[in-house]
């Protein structure tokens, strides 16, 4: 008996319900709920197109900066590289575009570009340690000394130096350098385009990959790091390019910053996408000749926009 009036109080609730939203909707709350979706959707649609036409304004504005740093200051980094032979050394997940914008400005300066050599991922796969240390060991020459401290891609950057480059111009490319460049490509760490070398540079360009999604620890960089080291001991320079997300916690440059002893002998440019940026890394060239190191670009680099020689002094 008491379930029976149970569910018919429960049924008579239920018409209530019905009876009362029937009698709401045809009287004062007619359209309410109608009437704030409909509002609250063209507040939307407006803020959508106030975002697209920001976007667009943002665009335009890039755009005049991109073609202000070409054509306005087209051809200051002219000529700044005469006579100097450079090596563009790709690290891996690079972009090409960025490679070929960098190849196109160091030939613009007057270097000649001696060889484009791609890393392969495997090179700073742990798995792949095993093969690496006894290759480095095997391709060691005499002319070639490792620091007593010095790590396996420290000894590994010195090696693929001794092979493409040298600390003074005029250096052949010899049995040994052969030897070296062929262990390295058999093995699948490196490929070179011409695949066979005439000239030895004296300076390297290292590009950056694009960072992991998602991104790693910088520590997972420090391998790369020892390697752009130990091409710099083995050569008269090297600054590493990447576009500005490798300066971004997971990027090769911001592990590279926070290296301070890496800071104090190799240079790098955040923002190489651009074309002052391969301006700079042109002009960081031309002061790495001289001895010299710098951190440049527009995210956390100490030394700013590009070498203190070329930046316009205030008065």
């Amino acid at each position: 008996m008491i379930d029976f009036r149970y569910h018919i109080v429960s049924i008579v609730a239920i018409f209530f319900a019905l009876g009362a939203g029937v009698v709401l909707g045809a009287g004062p709350l007619k359209g309410t709920g109608s009437d704030i979706i409909a509002n609250q959707a063209n507040i939307d649609r407006q803020n959508l197109v106030d975002a697209r036409a920001k976007n667009d304004e943002l665009q335009a504005l890039n755009k005049y900066h991109q073609d202000y740093e070409a054509k306005v200051t087209a051809g200051l980094a002219t000529g700044k590289l005469t006579d100097r032979k450079v090596a563009i050394i790709t690290m891996p997940n690079a972009d090409n575009s960025v490679v070929d914008s960098l190849d196109d400005e160091l030939q613009k300066a007057g270097a000649q570009v001696t060889v484009r050599a791609a890393l392969n991922a495997k090179l700073f796969d742990p798995g792949q340690r095993q093969l690496v240390e006894p290759l480095i060991t095997q391709l060691a020459t005499a002319d070639v000394d490792f620091p007593k401290d010095s790590t396996t891609y420290e000894r590994a950057g010195l090696i693929l130096a001794r092979g493409l480059a040298a600390k003074e111009g005029g250096k052949p490319v010899d049995t040994d350098s052969t030897r070296i460049l062929s262990g390295l490509t058999d093995a699948g760490l490196v490929s070179l385009k011409p695949a066979t070398i005439k000239d030895r540079s004296t300076l390297i360009v290292v590009v950056a990959g694009k960072p992991a999604d998602p991104p790693v620890t910088n520590s997972a960089y420090t391998d790369a790091v020892d390697f752009a080291a130990g091409l710099d001991a083995g050569s008269a320079g090297v600054v590493v390019a990447g576009t500005p997300d490798t300066a971004q916690d997971g990027g090769l440059l911001k592990a590279l910053r926070s290296d301070s002893d890496a800071t104090k002998i190799v240079s790098s440019v955040d923002v190489a996408d651009l074309p002052a940026g391969q301006m700079t890394v042109v002009f960081a060239l031309v002061e790495q000749a001289t001895g010299k190191a710098g951190q440049y670009g527009a995210f956390g680099a100490k030394d700013g926009i590009a070498p203190a020689a070329v930046q316009v002094k205030d008065n």
